[in-house]
């Protein structure tokens, strides 16, 4: 293993711009050095470098290019674009299934990015009354009606929601921190009569992690008002039912501008260089760039493995080595042959935990659509766990609930990190306040599910309010 350093002699590209580049690539584990060579063709000099293409990423490259006229590079580590959007493509069926990201709210930003590129929309409704079964022993679960959401549940838990109205716009609350902002959820229920919202929270917002004992703060943000109104007016889904045509087609923007890396990652980085530029160096599969720009805008998980090769300082390496995570996994199944108005969701039969199983677990088994015969399946761990791991447990809990052939995986998502958080104690001495003050420190900028939620509309209109604080050094 290496790491690149950016010693002083990167400041002779402030100067000498359209020459080659020389710069010495540090060997941490040996004595020796080497020299690589940047030709004028592999420095790219940007106005804004947006680290992470997926929901928050794209959106931020296209809006920043299109409507702000600045020149971006999108740095992204995988083959494509899109994050946790998977559109799955069954050769059997020609049909399309998600294995991430499976609709949108009705809002404004949701109509205009898509009409961007021509795509369609469509009102897209979920049922939420789904049987439940036990994924140990395959027998059905009686969940009491005491634990069946009713409008009056709703209800209150909006009049709670409505008394943190500033948690709509990111992790922003006040300090001293209100002891219902990090309390254990179970708490919260117990004590403003919401119990019987659990059970319904765990059915529709899987992959938050053991809600029972999670920071109410985390629950606010998964299922916050615009959830609720969403349950209840629709979400928007695509008519042409590929919710990655949007990324495909922003790719091809993208490209055609010479504004997108692929396949890429940081090496290294210098963001305090002095003069208007700051620096990095990134590893593509055409060889190693020098990307020098005057503000980067990260929207990556924020973890340290994530992080490698970053020129942390003590502030962030601090804020960053807190969050624990969750893992979040899709998948499509054969061989499980599943009725179409079936999906069933696992439950345990202890009441003591609302009859919420312990993770890791399998959320639900469904089928996916009227021409394939595939099943799609979602899994939650709170623990470290292997690919291998993670599928067989499903496949064994899938035996219970679909005796016969054993399945077998056609596709498999890791939607991992997922769900960032830190302890209730972090919250309280806050933690948060601190995070966000990280905002424009060091020609950075960070959106991205961790400073605000796992959705990908309400991640636009986050990143929205991001973009208006980068426009506050472009005078």
């Amino acid at each position: 293993m290496f790491k690149l350093s950016l010693p002083r002699f990167l400041i002779f590209a402030h100067f000498w711009p359209v020459w080659p580049v020389y710069f010495v690539l540090c060997l941490s584990d040996v004595s020796s050095a080497i020299k690589l060579r940047f030709d004028s063709a592999d420095v790219i000099v940007r106005d804004i470098a947006v680290v992470g293409g997926g929901a928050s990423g794209t959106y931020a490259a296209i809006r920043l290019q299109q409507d702000f006229n600045k020149s971006v590079v999108v740095v992204e580590r995988e083959k494509t674009l899109g994050g946790h959007t998977h559109t799955y493509h069954d050769p059997v069926t020609s049909s399309t299934i998600e294995l991430g990201v499976v609709a949108f709210h009705d809002l404004p930003l949701v109509h205009d990015f898509f009409s961007r590129f021509d795509i369609p929309l469509t009102k897209l409704f979920f049922n939420s009354s789904l049987p439940s079964v036990d994924f140990h022993t395959g027998q059905p679960v009686y969940v009491p009606a005491s634990l069946n959401a009713t409008e009056g549940t709703f209800a209150r838990w909006n009049r709670n929601l409505m008394r943190f109205p500033n948690l709509n716009e990111g992790y922003n609350f006040p300090l001293p921190v209100p002891d219902d902002i990090w309390r254990p959820f179970s708490q919260f229920a117990h004590i403003h009569n919401l119990t019987a919202i659990i059970p319904y929270i765990w059915t529709i917002d899987q992959g938050i992690g053991d809600i029972l004992n999670l920071p109410t703060l985390y629950v606010m943000k998964s299922f916050g008002p615009q959830m609720l109104r969403s349950l209840s007016r629709g979400f928007l889904a695509t008519v042409r039912q590929n919710n990655h045509e949007v990324y495909d087609k922003a790719l091809v923007h993208l490209q055609e501008t010479k504004s997108v890396l692929l396949n890429s990652s940081i090496l290294d980085m210098d963001r305090d260089a002095p003069g208007p530029y700051g620096h990095a160096i990134i590893a593509t599969p055409s060889g190693h760039k020098l990307v020098r720009v005057k503000q980067f805008l990260f929207t990556l998980p924020p973890t340290l493995d994530v992080l490698t090769g970053f020129d942390l300082d003590h502030e962030e390496t601090l804020s960053f080595s807190c969050f624990e995570r969750m893992d979040y996994f899709s998948g499509l199944l054969r061989n499980t042959p599943i009725p179409q108005n079936a999906t069933f969701s696992n439950k345990a039969t202890n009441p003591d935990t609302y009859y919420l199983p312990r993770l890791p677990t399998t959320y639900t088994l469904g089928p996916t659509n009227a021409q394939s015969s595939l099943t799609n399946v979602k899994f939650g761990s709170n623990i470290s766990m292997s690919v291998e791991q993670v599928q067989s447990q499903i496949i064994d809990e899938t035996g219970q609930v679909i005796p016969g052939k054993p399945a077998r995986f056609e596709a498999f998502v890791n939607h991992g990190p997922y769900a960032l958080r830190v302890s209730p104690e972090l919250i309280r001495s806050g933690f948060y306040q601190r995070l966000n003050n990280l905002q424009g420190r060091r020609r950075s900028f960070w959106t991205g599910a961790a400073w605000h939620t796992h959705d990908s509309s309400l991640l636009w209109n986050f990143t929205e309010t991001i973009i208006s604080k980068m426009q506050q050094d472009w005078i």
